[in-house]
């Protein structure tokens, strides 16, 4: 099928790449924002000539204003369109990544790295819903595939490539790498058609728009299956917040070593969010849902197991869970847009706000004291599955509306933990 053909609102002038290539660039700017710098902060305490409690505000201070992003600019791009939002997002985001390039001060760079966040949760929030209003509903999936493998993939490779701006540069050069990908993105959005029309916008006020955001809360199917999903991402942010002293300081690997790790597991989760799209021919959304949560379960416990042997070990059961959380991603997200029939931009705020606050859950999570940090991810893991295969068993024989889950095979009550019936 041609990509033309993808679209229920054609694009004149972007065209139906230049969309995709839009969304998949866009998808990498909150990632790569949030952890391509990482290797530089021991740089910039010192340039600086400041605490590293202060130049970790430049990280929390993302990661908080980002979620206040999410929050507000779905909704209003529910009023407004998407197009403007998006366009002041990116634009906003560009112009902040190139001011942090040139700060001066510790605290330059934090007010930066806010607005900066800002315009990330603008786009985060807006991209997502793009995908509803712009794509046919039977290839909606597999354009979110390739979307929601750049959140994936984006956390554990930024790092990566962060060092290997450092080994030829400065810490400027990974914010002035951020501001050129702002810029494409911004040219993008210049050329992007509106696809919301003005007769589908919210037509209340802006607080009003905002309200909806509980509207859309007060879906019990939305809220508990985005609940049961969000899980993934406790212990997949939680590997990102301690990967690096489980490699170099557990197991004494260098940092190009741990760097190749990383890589190599990044790479491999590329083809999570494929999986669903070959393995729908075969089974449902709902006994998919059940065997990834084995599986994570499964891994979780084998990396308890065997996981302090070998950091080799340690990384194949982390990337069987990886596997299973990049797979889930995209089909989740498009069952959860199918519970609403209108407040596309709201319901896109949560979803990207709950995966977002769940992460940092995890980050804090991750640096309790455990015996070391591979026990602490292996529980991390165990206890999140844990959690979510009861959420499932519990979801699957209440009487809550999900569609896309229930309506697709008879007699969901009695579920097994996996649903293979």
């Amino acid at each position: 099928m041609a990509l033309h053909s993808w679209l229920a609102r054609p694009q004149r002038r972007l065209g139906p790449f230049g969309l995709v290539v839009l969304l998949v660039v866009g998808a990498l700017v909150t990632p790569l924002s949030l952890d391509m710098y990482t290797p530089a902060v021991p740089h910039m305490t010192e340039f600086f000539g400041t605490s590293e409690a202060m130049v970790n505000l430049t990280l929390v201070g993302y990661f908080l204003f980002f979620a206040v992003g999410l929050l507000i600019f779905g909704p209003v791009s529910d009023r407004y369109g998407r197009k403007p939002v998006l366009v002041a997002g990116i634009l906003a985001y560009a112009l902040a990544s190139a001011a942090c390039a040139l700060s001066t001060s510790i605290g330059m760079l934090i007010a930066m790295r806010v607005l900066q966040a800002l315009g990330a949760g603008a786009v985060s929030a807006v991209s997502t819903a793009v995908v509803k209003d712009a794509v046919v509903p039977e290839r909606r999936e597999a354009l979110l595939s390739l979307v929601q493998v750049m959140f994936v993939v984006g956390p554990v490779l930024a790092p990566v490539v962060g060092a290997l701006v450092l080994q030829v540069a400065d810490w400027r050069m990974t914010f002035w790498v951020l501001a050129g990908i702002g810029a494409v993105c911004s040219a993008l959005a210049l050329l992007f058609d509106e696809t919301l029309p003005a007769d589908e916008r919210y037509d209340g006020s802006v607080t009003g728009s905002l309200k909806q955001l509980g509207v859309v809360a007060r879906n019990k199917g939305f809220s508990a299956f985005l609940g049961i999903v969000g899980l993934y991402n406790l212990p997949f942010m939680a590997y990102i917040a301690v990967g690096s002293y489980v490699y170099i300081t557990f197991f004494g690997l260098s940092e190009l070593e741990y760097s190749l790790y990383f890589a190599v597991a990044a790479l491999l989760t590329v083809f999570g969010p494929f999986a669903w799209l070959a393995a729908s021919r075969f089974v449902s959304a709902r006994r998919f849902t059940g065997i990834l949560l084995g599986v994570g379960l499964a891994s979780g416990l084998v990396m308890l197991a065997v996981g302090e042997l070998s950091p080799t070990l340690f990384c194949l059961t982390f990337l069987a869970f990886a596997l299973a959380e990049a797979a889930v991603r995209p089909y989740s997200t498009n069952i959860l847009l199918s519970q609403q029939e209108g407040d596309t931009g709201a319901a896109s705020s949560l979803i990207n706000f709950a995966h977002t606050a769940i992460g940092c859950v995890g980050m804090l999570v991750a640096v309790l004291p455990w015996p070391n940090f591979v026990t602490g991810i292996g529980i991390i893991i165990v206890a999140s599955m844990g959690v979510g295969i009861l959420g499932w068993i519990a979801l699957l024989r209440s009487r809550v509306p999900l569609a896309g889950i229930k309506d697709d095979e008879a007699g969901s009550v009695g579920a097994t933990v996996l649903d293979l019936r």
